[in-house]
């Protein structure tokens, strides 16, 4: 008898921050019968208003050749490390490690996703079993606080098959979708027990509402055509998409990496604010060694205000540290500052263009609901870059150096540049 995941968190190693908690998602989707994909998120937050916490885990999970990884990723990134160990009782274990410092209230997410192979017991007579075991305890034995834990299921998406429920455990959402087809199951448990056994045995059958409704001819030859015309219409739009960014979804910031990645030639950046941003440096820096260009204009270091004179200027910590960063790191002329700035674009060697509400910041990318539009089309691309040229190009942008990173220096320069061109009007 297979148990989809019986014990994900073998070994489990202290967490030093005890204002820290933390809530669980597993979510398996099966593709059929004999193999399956479980994913695993693990949200934690420093709830400490006043003090740093300090995140100092381990997770060992023995290697099987019936449950294999297939990645693991944090969010935000650069604080995982993934080795293979061999224990103490002579089995092969991956075992991942986390250390990050929590600021009051900062989240991370940590995400392992898996691939099972032959994940559902077979009873006999076309009844098949699912069971999930998971441990909230192995949290709370070191100081972490379980707020919630989420299991969900879903069933292999076909429109010829459903699936019968026969018996579940309690607690059980059922997920519908269309033609009265069962999507899957979902567990959530607030303040969840120390320990949580999910069960459902099911029978998978023909979906006979689909047959009714295809069973006269002119229905046929109705959803045929309708299926025709939808696949036609989804290849020509599959090269626009907009991409939409609940809180911690991550989704932006994906299609911004694939973006990145797929770069040939220039990449272009505008965004207001820019910080906590570990993950674009990342993403950035190699790209230098293969010839790969790059341009971002964003906001200078001095925070957004009313300023009478330049002794009143305040500096944006946050902001600073970015530019300071950018400023070691990138090649000179690479960034310019404009406090008009307001969109937030990325541009990929004048072929894809994404438009979106988001900074480039751990609100925008991490905490807010936002969206964007993003297109694999070279007219609009071509646009878009002949806007940020228009920035670039401005008489009051600047470039970013070792004087303007200084935020009286840079309110200074650009108020003159302001105040020159109001008196050349």
């Amino acid at each position: 008898m297979f148990l989809a995941l019986v014990l994900l968190l073998a070994l489990l190693g202290t967490a030093s921050g005890q204002n820290i908690t933390v809530n669980a998602e597993v979510e398996y989707r099966m593709k059929s019968l004999t193999s399956m994909e479980d994913t695993f998120y693990l949200r934690f937050k420093n709830t400490n208003e006043q003090e740093i916490e300090v995140l100092d885990f381990f997770i060992t999970i023995p290697k099987s050749e019936n449950a294999k990884i297939v990645y693991v990723k944090d969010l935000p990134s650069g604080y995982v490390k993934v080795s293979d160990i061999v224990g103490d009782d002579g089995r092969e274990y991956t075992m991942i490690q986390v250390t990050k410092t929590l600021t009051p209230f900062e989240e991370y997410q940590l995400t392992i996703k898996r691939e099972l192979t032959n994940p559902v017991e077979v009873l006999g007579d076309g009844v098949y079993s699912f069971k999930a075991y998971e441990f909230p305890s192995y949290f709370r034995d070191f100081g972490l606080s379980v707020e919630r834990f989420t299991i969900k299921l879903s069933f292999p998406d076909s429109i010829f098959k459903n699936y019968n429920i026969l018996s579940t455990s309690s607690n059980t959402k059922f997920v519908y979708k269309s033609l009265n087809r069962i999507d899957g199951l979902e567990w959530d448990y607030v303040n969840p027990p120390n320990q949580i056994h999910v069960y459902v045995s099911f029978t998978e059958v023909p979906n006979f509402y689909l047959f009714n409704i295809i069973g006269a001819g002119l229905t046929i030859v109705a959803f045929s055509a309708l299926f025709v015309y939808t696949l036609r219409l989804e290849k020509r739009l599959k090269k626009h998409e907009v991409v939409k960014n609940p809180p911690w979804s991550g989704d932006l910031l994906a299609k911004m990496k694939e973006m990145i990645q797929r770069a040939e030639k220039e990449i272009l950046i505008t965004s207001p604010h820019i910080y906590y941003t570990d993950w674009l440096t990342a993403e950035l820096q190699p790209l230098m060694s293969r010839g790969i260009k790059f341009r971002i204009i964003t906001w200078p270091s001095y925070r957004r205000d009313v300023y009478r004179s330049v002794e009143e200027v305040q500096e944006d910590k946050k902001q600073y540290f970015t530019l300071k960063r950018f400023l070691e790191m990138f090649p000179p002329g690479s960034v310019r500052l404009n406090d008009n700035i307001h969109a937030k674009m990325l541009i990929i060697d004048e072929r894809e263009v994404l438009i979106t509400t988001a900074n480039l910041s751990q609100t925008g990318l991490y905490e807010n609901y936002e969206v964007g539009v993003y297109a694999d089309n070279p007219d609009l691309a071509k646009r878009a870059k002949e806007f940020f040229e228009l920035v670039w190009n401005s008489e009051d942008t600047i470039e970013l150096n070792e004087e303007t990173l200084n935020a009286k220096v840079a309110w200074a320069l650009i108020m003159d540049i302001k105040s020159r061109k109001e008196v050349e009007k």
